[in-house]
C-alpha cells in the first residue's frame, strides 16, 4: 500500500497487433538467418554421418552365365601370429552349369565356378563375427541375401588328445525375385550347428536358386600355439 503523500504509478501493458508482432518476428528472423542455416546444415550433417551403408553389392552383367569380373582371391593375413584370434574365410561361387556334379566332399570343379564374393574376418576365440553378402543376379531381379554367424571355441573332439578349434555357426541364405506380380522370397538354407574339422578339412554347402548352382566354402586359420 503505498505511504501518506506519495503518488502510485500504473504501468499499462498493452499486447502489440498480430501485424506489428509478425512484423518484428520476420525482422527477428532476417537478422538472424544464418543461425537457421547453420542449424539446418548441423542436422543434414548428423543424418549423413549417422547413415549406415549397404551391405557389398555385386550385380551380374548378364542374365545368365555372365562375367562379374576378376575377384582377387583373398587370402589369410601371414601377420596373424597369436594362436587367441582366428579368421574365417566365406567363398562363395556359382557354376557355369546348373546340372554340374559339384559335391560338398570334391572341390574338382571348382575353376568351372566364379568366385562371387570371399570375405574373410578376424575374430578371437570365443566372440562372434558376422558376414552379410549381398549378390544380385539377372541384371538385378534375383537378390541373393547370404548371413553367417560364427564363434570359434577351443574345445577337445572325440579321440583326440590335442584341442581342436570348434565353430559354432548359424547360416542362412534367401533369394528374392522380382516380377510383374511383385517381390518373392524363398529360403534355400537356415542351420546352425558345430564343427570340428574345419580348420583341416574345410565345410562346403552345395545349394541352387531357381536355374543357378552355387557353392559355400567355410575355411579357418588359427596360428599355433599354447593359449
Amino acid at each position: 500500500m503505498p505511504a501518506p503523500g506519495a503518488r502510485a504509478t500504473v504501468r499499462r501493458v498493452t499486447e502489440a497487433p498480430a501485424a506489428t508482432r509478425k512484423t518484428r518476428l520476420w525482422g527477428f528472423l532476417g537478422e538472424h538467418a544464418y543461425l537457421i542455416l547453420a542449424a539446418a546444415a548441423a542436422l543434414v550433417l548428423t543424418r549423413t554421418i549417422e547413415f549406415s551403408p549397404p551391405p557389398l553389392v555385386r550385380e551380374d552383367p548378364s542374365a545368365r552365365g555372365g562375367v562379374v569380373g576378376e575377384l582377387p582371391v583373398q587370402e589369410f593375413s601371414a601377420d596373424l601370429r597369436s594362436p587367441q584370434v582366428v579368421q574365417l574365410k566365406a567363398t562363395l561361387r556359382r557354376y557355369d552349369d546348373p546340372d554340374l556334379a559339384v559335391t560338398a566332399d570334391s572341390h574338382a570343379h571348382d575353376e568351372r565356378g566364379e568366385v562371387l564374393s570371399q570375405p574373410v574376418v578376424t575374430t578371437p576365440l570365443g566372440t562372434g563375427a558376422a558376414i552379410e553378402q549381398t549378390v544380385r543376379l539377372e541384371r538385378g531381379a534375383l537378390q541373393l541375401d547370404l548371413r553367417i554367424h560364427a564363434t570359434p571355441r577351443l574345445a577337445t573332439a572325440a579321440g583326440q588328445a590335442d584341442a581342436v578349434t570348434r565353430l559354432e555357426h548359424e547360416i542362412s541364405i534367401h533369394s528374392r525375385r522380382e516380377g510383374w506380380t511383385g517381390s518373392k522370397r524363398r529360403v534355400h538354407l537356415d542351420t546352425r550347428g558345430t564343427l570340428d574339422d574345419v580348420e583341416a578339412r574345410g565345410h562346403r554347402l552345395v545349394f541352387s536358386v531357381d536355374e543357378h548352382l552355387f557353392s559355400l566354402d567355410l575355411e579357418l586359420h588359427r596360428p599355433l600355439g599354447a593359449v
